[in-house]
């Protein structure tokens, strides 16, 4: 298909990027061994993206993809200068962008490495049209959008930005909460190092929860997986540029099937295409849970009255149904196939049990009885096709409750989709340098390094140029080669005689000169800028504890505090309703302090202090949602607004205000309405104003569900 979009796809290892590219893919992206926002993944070495370098470079297996390089974690103060020495790296391996959260690391990367495109990472949370437009004016020229975005809030944003690219998700693992605004992990840790803003999400949200309203145990707030399929083609008739599929933590063969399936999703081909319900069953099969479209068709009204898209009975792995069940055995089961299975396969029941959560049991396929027209059994078989009833083995004794007449069957596993290890002895990226050979009768230099050595005519015809190309082109692992080469022939010679083995010496020696200078420069330090305020506490600011969550103005000591909402969906109507109120605020000349909790409200802010003589008093802060891990972070927020007075954040050992031990921020934000989607309730009288107490593991929990945003709070 002409105009095809770029299709993006994870790789959490070499072997997950050469797959991808295998498959279909036009660009990887994937994070390094630190401030990767997926630690626990393999990652890839300085090596591994030489070799990726290489093999998109002009003249390589996959010239003309693209990767990405994720440093979309938030860095302390003493953190940069190895964050520094990373984008050095970086910037001689000339990647197409680097996705970034901290605004910090952004500045540094604007200010001393402008060559790097910056894309801004979904854990800015930047899901309204002002919040595109501020990452813009900081230089971002990509912008990956809020995964809980409808179809048509996209396409608003589209129209509404016309000259940046946006990136949407379209398959994969979803979170409850807002990417960049989840706490569940640190805060029930307590384990400032388990935070997802540090790549290391202990994925609370796929645990168990008991609700005191309805007395049941169950996975309240584990997501369903995006899978949009032939949908992404709307965002392709729209102009979205990237399309994002989710899973660094993922194996080869899920970065494979993707690719594969999402690439001729793209080209035009349909779902009903037996090469492409091949590849979905494929992928599904490498890792699915149950799927959804998440907000895809709900417009601007939230989740009212949406499939579910939580998955409240099971957090794992289902790949695809393939059958139910007809009756259970002892050690065997009957069961009805709706897809083929062969012997290897890996099989899957979820069971209703006592103890209220569902019982999740895999085994392998290991013998097939199917009945034949004769009436007898055969017992040899060793596949089974659609349509067919046979007699399985079955772990019966391993469930609780014994799975009844219905239950599906899935498949997790198939013994011949297993894929090789693809090759990684690769060839690795050289910088490639113009270099200038002078030669005169004491020797030759090299980029003006000299080799003395008294030049000889040559005994035949010999091509200087092609001895030096040759010699300067063999540079082994050195992180540069030869670009253009130009000789300055200035000995009395017409074709000057160089002993072979006084060139190879010459050779290593410049190399290694410039390998090691490359080496070194890597330790150097950046000089940043920062202001004074930058290191220091904001006395004005009240303990973070007394403002509450948002939306209410709070006074402390003669001065009045508004925090804003993380999420604004309906941005223009929000923000009208908080001018509305600071309007009123200088009419009775009371003196209020706004809280930006998200980077569209600093470009709101901007905006309105250049509005008239009275907005242009207004004071801001920087809440717990509007990161500045950093000082280089806040002096970004402070260039573009100076009336920024301080900034509040989590740890104790901030430069800005600590929030104090006695706060905690709500555990999760997320559109995902708790009533609907974890709890199962029809929308239809529903009074948007609900709330429901949760507990799990000693802890209480209150989840407040207002107009399909739910809030979870530690009680």
């Amino acid at each position: 298909m002409e105009n095809r979009c770029e299709l993006a796809l994870p790789a959490g290892s070499l072997q997950c990027a050469l797959y991808a590219f295998k498959g279909g893919a036009d660009a990887v992206y994937f994070g390094l061994k630190s401030f990767s926002a997926r630690k626990a993944a393999v990652n890839f070495s300085f090596e591994d993206v030489r070799k990726l370098k290489a093999l998109c470079s002009e003249g390589g297996q996959y010239e003309g993809k693209k990767f990405y390089v994720t440093v979309n974690t938030l860095a302390s103060d003493s953190q940069l200068d190895d964050v520094i020495k990373l984008l050095r790296q970086l910037s001689y391996l000339k990647p197409d962008g680097l996705i970034v959260q901290d605004l910090g690391i952004a500045k540094i990367i604007r200010e001393h490495f402008p060559s790097l495109p910056l894309h801004g990472s979904t854990q800015l949370a930047v899901h309204t049209i002002d919040g595109v437009k501020e990452l813009q004016s900081l230089g971002f020229s990509r912008v990956v959008l809020s995964r809980e975005l409808s179809f048509e809030e996209i396409k608003k944003i589209r129209l509404a930005c016309p000259d940046i690219e946006l990136k949407v998700f379209i398959h994969g693992a979803l979170c409850y909460g807002f990417s960049g605004a989840c706490m569940a992990s640190q805060v029930i840790t307590g384990d400032r190092n388990k935070s997802a803003n540090r790549g290391s999400c202990a994925q609370i949200c796929r645990t168990w929860f008991h609700c005191k309203e309805t007395g049941k145990d169950s996975w309240l707030f584990s997501m369903k997986d995006l899978c949009l399929g032939e949908l992404v083609r709307q965002y392709q008739e729209i102009g979205i540029e990237p399309l994002k599929i989710e899973g660094r933590m993922k194996g080869a063969d899920y970065a494979y099937w993707c690719a594969r399936y999402y690439s001729m999703i793209l080209e035009g081909k349909t779902e009903k295409d037996p090469e492409v319900i091949w590849a979905k069953d494929a992928m599904q099969i490498a890792f699915s849970r149950d799927t959804t479209d998440y907000f895809f068709h709900t417009g601007t009204n939230g989740c009212i009255a949406q499939p579910n898209m939580v998955s409240s009975h099971d957090t794992g792995h289902r790949g695809i149904q393939v059958g139910t069940i007809d009756k259970v055995l002892s050690g065997k089961a009957v069961v009805r196939f709706t897809k083929p299975v062969a012997i290897r396969d890996g099989l899957k029941v979820i069971s209703a049990s006592s103890t209220k959560i569902s019982e999740s049991i895999g085994f392998a396929l290991t013998f097939i009885e199917s009945s034949r027209s004769d009436g007898r059994k055969d017992s040899t078989k060793s596949f089974i096709s659609e349509g067919e009833m046979a007699t399985i083995n079955f772990p019966s004794d391993k469930f609780e409750k014994k799975p009844g007449f219905g239950t599906p069957v899935y498949c997790v596993s198939r013994h011949n989709l297993n894929l090789p290890l693809l090759n990684e002895n690769l060839p690795l990226y050289k910088d490639k340098l113009d270099i200038e050979v002078a030669i005169d009768k004491d020797g030759f230099s090299i980029n003006g390094e000299k080799t003395s050595l008294e030049i000889q005519q040559a005994k035949g015809e010999t091509d200087i140029k092609e001895i030096f190309t040759k010699a300067l082109s063999a540079s082994d692992k050195s992180y540069f080669t030869l670009g253009n080469l130009n000789i300055r022939n200035n000995s009395p010679y017409e074709n000057p005689f160089i002993p072979l083995s006084v060139l190879k010496q010459a050779r290593r020696d410049f190399y290694e000169k410039l390998d090691t200078a490359f080496e070194n420069s890597l330790e150097e330090k950046i000089k940043i800028t920062k202001s004074e305020k930058a290191s220091v506490r904001c006395k004005t600011l009240p303990p973070r504890q007394r403002l509450g969550l948002w939306d209410m103005t709070v006074d402390f000591c003669g001065t009045s505090f508004l925090p804003l909402s993380p999420v604004m969906f309906d941005e223009e109507s929000y923000l009208k309703k908080v001018e509305e109120k600071l309007e009123a605020a200088f009419e009775k000349k009371i003196d209020i302090i706004v809280g930006l909790n998200n980077i569209a409200q600093v470009y709101w802010a901007k905006n309105w202090v250049k509005k008239n003589a009275l907005s242009r008093k207004t004071r801001f802060f920087a809440d717990v949602f509007l990161y500045t891990e950093n000082s280089t972070a806040f002096e970004s927020l402070k260039e573009e607004l100076p009336n920024l007075i301080g900034s509040y954040e989590l740890d104790d050992d901030t430069p800005f205000n600590y929030t104090g031990s006695d706060y905690e921020p709500p555990v999760f934000i997320s559109r995902v309405c708790l009533r609907h989607n974890g709890l199962g309730m029809d929308c239809k009288n529903c009074t948007r104003n609900n709330i429901f107490h949760l507990q799990q593991n000693g802890n209480s929990y209150k989840a407040i569900c207002r107009n399909c945003i739910t809030v979870v709070v530690r009680e």
